[in-house]
């Protein structure tokens, strides 16, 4: 055996279903920061808010207001760690919300140790300056929740005033309890309450937030679109079968993250024997909650989460069993139990490369060896037809590249969307940009990183994402597959139909039929190959 195989298999699942803010961790780097504003107004000023919790003083650049740091809850802290979040208190005076608030505990990239601050509960709302008069009607609203494996990010490292001014539609953040503050299940946790699931819980409290304060922001509380990517594309996987959810929003777009795949949320019972072990590493034997809400801030972000058996592929995740979460979301999905709200999901041609991209052997390609315990952990007694069907001849981490792409990503996004279109509207999308722009290098197991895991989020925002790229890179080819793409997903917050004046037709799923929108800069239309093009004979 090389002695690499199994520390890189462990790296690599350890690395699945990452969000962006994760994937950036692979290069050394600075801290999470949120959106840098300057720190004197520009010249059209600042701009006062009255809202139902108090008076807001934004910024505004003439097009598009902006405010930052908005509280939605009481800060989780003290005897609050590990508890409901409670509505943030009212306030009187003016506020400030020129600045965002900390992201939530976690570990920051390279060598810069904790990042963030439990008071952490806010969100960061984007309007267009004319939906503030008197008389403008209200504009839907679209919610952002980030990605990162549960474990990191924020809300403020998205900018969403470009999608605001461009699309005319209300934009908001927002940041959510992360690792095993926001998802560690204990009994003596559970005891205390009949709802676990913290950072499930902060983002059903920023959507209450939402429906009480959005009008004041010229937003229409009952056009309400979740969006996200990657843990946050799961997370509102799991709010589609969320009782407490039902009426918070009204439309759903999950981009490179779906329930359907596995270990992406697990049993309450498993959940807590993971939660027993992680008391234990941290003196709190039993998992007292006593004695956990007393335990140092950074040891709890530093202690490792012990393993959760073979499909460890993220430290933590939503766990089902509570009132929350009561059943699982794929079982739900797959007993047509979805809810009849419109869905538009997808995923991206080349996911896997941001994975295998950092784990060569000594800056080479991955071991064999890691490509065939990978395809062990993802087909079981299947993983010899596997290994057949992703031959190593190209390289042995462009292989597992595919593998992960069409195991954990696109062959589940599949499934949950013919799933779904029995009972709903739905629409499925692939990014295919084979050039997206990225600051990161190639490396022997990733020569190319292609339309990779997060590529998609600067042409959905317009803006810029550290360590991945900027639109000022894009070719006009990219740029104009940018604007169509934001143009498809406000069409779809505005009315559950991605489809407008100008745009190629983007036909639903049907329960027996694909219909994918393949995004490809130059050529938009239904790709008719993507389930032979990601084997999905092979992945249920």
């Amino acid at each position: 055996m090389r002695p690499r195989a199994r520390p890189a298999l462990t790296s690599l699942l350890s690395l699945l279903a990452l969000g962006s803010v994760a994937g950036a961790q692979l290069v050394p780097g600075p801290p999470v920061a949120p959106i840098p504003v300057d720190a004197t107004p520009p010249p059209s000023g600042l701009v006062r808010l009255q809202t139902p919790a108090g008076a807001l003083v934004g910024r505004s650049d003439g097009q598009v207001s902006f405010w930052q740091g908005i509280p939605y809850a009481q800060p989780p802290t003290g005897d609050a760690r590990w508890r409901a979040p409670r509505p943030a208190l009212p306030w009187t005076g003016d506020r400030s919300a020129l600045t965002a608030g900390p992201p939530c505990p976690q570990k920051g990239a390279g060598s810069f140790g904790l990042v963030g601050s439990e008071d952490c509960l806010t969100l960061n709302v984007a309007a267009p300056s004319a939906a503030l008069g008197a008389g403008a009607a209200p504009l839907p609203v679209m919610v952002w929740i980030h990605g990162g494996a549960f474990t990191s990010g924020s809300g403020s490292q998205y900018d969403p005033r470009l999608l605001a001014r461009e699309q005319n539609v209300v934009v908001v953040t927002l940041n959510y309890r992360l690792g095993a503050l926001g998802f560690l299940a204990t009994d003596g946790l559970a005891g205390e309450s009949r709802a676990l699931n913290y950072g499930l819980q902060d983002q059903q409290a920023a959507l209450r937030w939402v429906k009480t304060n959005i009008r004041a922001f010229g937003g229409d509380p009952g056009n309400v679109t979740l969006f996200g990517e990657s843990a946050g594309s799961m997370s509102i996987c799991a709010h589609l079968t969320s009782p407490p959810a039902a009426g918070l929003f009204h439309k759903a777009i999950m981009q490179s993250g779906s329930c359907a795949a596995p270990g992406t949320t697990i049993p309450q019972a498993d959940a807590r024997r993971t939660g027993a072990a992680f008391a234990q590493e941290v003196g709190c034997r039993g998992g007292d909650p006593a004695c956990l809400r007393k335990v140092p801030l950074a040891r709890l972000i530093s202690t490792p989460i012990p393993g959760r058996g073979e499909l460890r592929f993220l430290p933590l995740t939503p766990a089902h069993g509570d009132v929350l979460l009561p059943s699982e979301p794929a079982a739900a999905f797959r007993e047509g139990k979805a809810p009849r709200l419109p869905v538009l999901l997808g995923t991206n041609r080349d996911e896997g490369t941001l994975f295998v991209g950092p784990l060569g052997d000594r800056g080479g390609d991955l071991p064999l060896l890691t490509h065939w315990a990978l395809a062990g952990v993802l087909a079981g007694w299947n993983a010899p037809r596997v290994l057949a069907a992703y031959p190593t001849a190209q390289g042995v981490g462009v292989a597992s590249a595919r593998l992960i792409t069409d195991a954990m990503f696109a062959c589940p996004a599949r499934t949950l969307a013919r799933q779904l279109a029995a009972v709903t509207p739905t629409y499925m999308y692939e990014f295919r940009d084979p050039d997206a722009p990225t600051d990161l290098l190639p490396t022997g197991s990733a020569p190319r990183y292609g339309a990779f895991h997060a590529s998609e989020l600067i042409s959905v925002f317009g803006t810029p994402l550290t360590y991945f790229a900027s639109p000022t890179h894009f070719t006009p080819a990219q740029g104009a597959l940018a604007r169509q793409m934001r143009s498809y997903w406000a069409n779809f917050a505005r009315t559950g139909n991605p489809n407008g004046p100008g745009l190629p037709t983007w036909a639903p799923v049907t329960p027996t039929q694909d219909r994918v929108l393949a995004l490809e800069p130059g050529r938009v239309q239904e790709l008719g190959t993507f389930a032979q093009d990601h084997r999905c004979d092979l992945w249920p």
